[in-house]
Parts: C-alpha cells; sequence; structure tokens
C-alpha cells in the first residue's frame, strides 16, 4: 500500500460508519483498533471500504490477577495502570500467542501491531531530567535470576529475549495469515538518552526488530515527553541511521500526563514532522481526542489531502 495515514481507536462507541465517513472525509486510509473496539461490523465495513485496519496487540501487559514481572528491589513491575508480566513466563507468552492466533481466524485483520513489546517502564512519566540510574529495571523473578546466572551483559539478554519473542510472534502470525502486516510498537527513546535504556532496560534494539516486524511504530508522544516537535524530527533520524527502513511514527493529538494544554499550532507542527522522509505515514493517538476537533481535523486534511 501507499503511505499508512491512520488513527488509533480504543472506544467501541465511535465504531460506527459516521466514524468511518469522517476518516475517510480527512485522509485517513489505517485504523488502529484496540481490543475494546473490535466490533465485527465495524471491522467488516472498514475493509468494504479497503481501510488497512490493525489489531493493537498487548504483548506484556498483565491483565489483573497475572503474575507480575520483579523490579531489582523485590517490587512487582507496576505503576499506575502499567503492570507487566515477566518476558520470559512461558506461561504468559502462550496465552498471548493463543489470543492472536484467535484474533486472525475470527476478525481475519490485514495487519497486527505488537504493543508492550518490551520490559517494563513507565516511559509516558519518564522527564528529560530523570536520573538513568535509577529507572525501574526488570525482570529479577526467579526464574530470570536463573536464566542470567552467568550472563555478563544484562542488556543483551534483555534485547535477546524480547527479539525471540516477537520472532516467535511473527513466525507464528504469518503461518496462520502470510500476507499479514505486522507492526511493533516502540519506546520513542534515542540511542544515547538515558544511557542507552531503550536497549540496556527496555529491551528493543530498534535494528533488531526492524528485521523482524514489518515495520517499526515509535509513539513519538513528545508533549508528554516535555520535548519539542523537533524530538519527532530527531527520533526517526536516529532510528533509520540504526538501519530501521520502515517507520510509522505515532504521535499525541492532545495532553497526556500533563496540565498543561498541548495547542492545536503544536499538533499542526508536529504532524507536519512526523510526515518528513523518512516516515512512511502517521498515526496519530487517538480518534477520540480528533472526533470532534474541527481545527485539528483542518490541518489533518490539509496535511494528508492538500484542502
Amino acid at each position: 500500500m501507499d503511505g499508512m495515514y491512520g488513527v488509533k481507536l480504543y472506544d467501541p462507541r465511535f465504531c460506527t460508519d459516521r466514524t468511518i465517513d469522517l476518516m475517510e472525509e480527512n485522509g485517513f486510509n489505517t485504523v488502529y483498533l484496540g481490543r475494546d473496539a473490535l466490533v465485527p461490523e465495524f471491522t467488516e465495513e472498514l475493509s468494504r471500504r479497503g481501510f488497512f485496519w490493525n489489531i493493537v496487540e498487548p504483548v506484556f501487559l498483565a491483565s489483573e490477577g497475572e503474575d507480575l514481572a520483579v523490579l531489582e528491589d523485590g517490587s512487582p513491575a507496576s505503576d499506575s495502570w502499567v503492570r507487566f508480566a515477566c518476558p520470559s513466563d512461558a506461561g504468559h507468552l502462550g496465552l498471548v500467542s493463543e489470543r492472536i492466533s484467535s484474533d486472525i481466524e475470527i476478525f481475519d485483520p490485514p495487519g497486527i501491531s505488537l504493543d508492550f513489546m518490551r520490559f517494563f517502564q513507565f516511559w509516558e512519566m519518564t522527564r528529560p531530567s530523570a536520573d538513568p540510574s535509577k529507572l525501574p529495571a526488570s525482570c529479577f523473578c526467579p526464574r530470570c535470576r536463573k536464566q542470567l546466572e552467568g550472563v555478563s551483559d544484562v542488556g543483551s539478554w534483555r534485547q535477546m529475549t524480547i527479539g525471540e519473542t516477537a520472532d516467535r510472534l511473527c513466525s507464528e502470525a504469518r503461518r496462520l495469515k502470510p500476507k499479514l502486516r505486522i507492526g511493533i510498537h516502540c519506546v520513542p527513546w534515542k540511542r544515547d538518552l538515558y544511557d542507552g535504556a531503550i536497549m540496556e532496560i527496555i529491551g528493543q534494539n530498534f535494528a533488531d526488530l526492524a528485521k523482524i516486524g514489518d515495520y517499526l511504530t515509535p509513539m513519538i508522544y513528545h508533549h508528554m515527553m516535555h520535548r519539542e516537535p523537533s524530538y519527532i524530527t530527531e527520533l526517526m533520524d536516529d532510528m533509520v541511521a540504526q538501519g530501521c527502513k520502515s517507520v510509522l511514527p505515532s504521535i499525541q493529538v492532545r495532553e497526556g500526563y500533563r496540565t498543561d494544554t498541548m495547542g492545536a499550532a503544536e499538533f499542526a507542527e508536529a504532524l507536519e514532522r512526523a510526515l518528513e522522509s523518512p516516515s512512511m505515514g502517521v498515526l496519530l493517538y487517538k480518534w477520540e481526542d480528533i472526533a470532534d476537533d474541527s481545527v485539528r481535523l483542518k490541518a489533518v486534511r490539509s496535511a494528508l489531502r492538500g484542502f
């Protein structure tokens, strides 16, 4: 397909034909659906109208009652709504694999995106001034501690764990549907940020993941990160320098985890930067924040359709 111009949607109340009408009018051709938005009539209409739509699969986000990964101090890998399962937990991974297989068989999506494909971190609340040595690291459960015996480079072990998991899930999905397009959500940290935490603590090696998925989706929510829109360009350049040829940046529509407003002009600048080469398009977070915003929709329509 040509450029991907998409938006994330989570609220099933927006799963209507009118929503698809508005998306078409404003130049969207791609929709990422959260699990609550998997409404069969809606996905069928998206397919009928030629949209590329995608199920967001939250790989290591733990459900209530599940065992959690363990931080170095022995506490669970949990902060607010962010609750992480252990990436070496075969039982959890088996459930994820079954769910993805079921989604493909039931909904027959054109694509899926592996989200929370990493080790624990509430990156949305990590400030630019954060002390890298104080970022929470995982996992230190008995199973992981045993795997780490004799391992001199914990960061490489984390990258290997995430890479092997991504490869397994992608391979299984492609066996079910060979033409399935698979994206991988990425934490929006440059290589040198927080002393290389993206690889050392998060466990995401962009160069490796780019060889496994069809494209990468960095969640470059600059305002949430207390950074300027220029950071969108900086991160994409950093990813390309690592060999990532297919990058679909996701940007925020409105403020999040901050009380100060992200204005419409700032959104328009972020959108412009996200669409610059070598980007393969843009993904907006989220439809619920833009559906009734005529000013932001006008910016989108102008950028995507030229009027």
